[in-house]
């Protein structure tokens, strides 16, 4: 009969052997998928002036703060009693945006007065207003739908504010009107 210490000899042994031979080591579990990107190039949006924002000629009011508008869906000029416009001369800003078809763009400008400077004291066009394709005048900023046919006409109008003894003279002043998509 063995003694029991060299069977213990003879296990340890094998069980060292095993080890260090007999026994692969466990496979890594991987699994891959594949995926797609995408990028889809479109049309740039871009806005061209056609014509001016123009009140045209206006006598100073000898009293009171005069008010003349021009409607930015039909171009017509009104005013209050204290302004008196002459003559034609006048038109609502017109604009040409052409981009991809049904796509949004939001319609802004730099500031929300344009300054007409000249011989005199500064005056300010307020109430700045756009329409699209002959729609409803709306407030800036605007969001629009380009049309299928990816050109899409907008107008633009305000309020000139002219005050009591407005020197004469030509009086100019410049506005961004900015189209992005959304």
């Amino acid at each position: 009969m063995r003694s029991t210490k060299s069977y213990l000899c003879a296990t340890t042994i094998l069980a060292a052997g095993l080890c260090a031979f007999g026994s692969a080591p466990a496979s890594a579990q991987t699994s891959t998928a594949q995926g797609t990107s995408r990028a889809n190039i479109v049309v740039p949006v871009q806005i061209t002036k056609i014509a001016d924002l123009a009140f045209g000629s206006i006598v100073a009011p000898a009293s009171g703060t005069g008010r003349v508008t021009i409607n930015a869906r039909t171009g017509a000029r009104t005013s209050n009693v204290n302004a008196s416009p002459v003559g034609t001369g006048f038109s609502r800003g017109r604009f040409v945006v052409t981009g991809r078809p049904n796509t949004a763009v939001n319609l802004t400008v730099g500031s929300p007065t344009i300054q007409l400077t000249g011989p005199g004291a500064p005056m300010v066009v307020d109430q700045l207003r756009v329409n699209r394709n002959n729609g409803g005048p709306g407030a800036l900023p605007r969001v629009y739908t380009i049309p299928a046919s990816g050109t899409m006409n907008v107008g633009f109008g305000g309020r000139l504010t002219v005050p009591t003894g407005q020197a004469p003279g030509n009086y100019t002043g410049t506005f961004d009107l900015t189209v992005t998509y959304q």
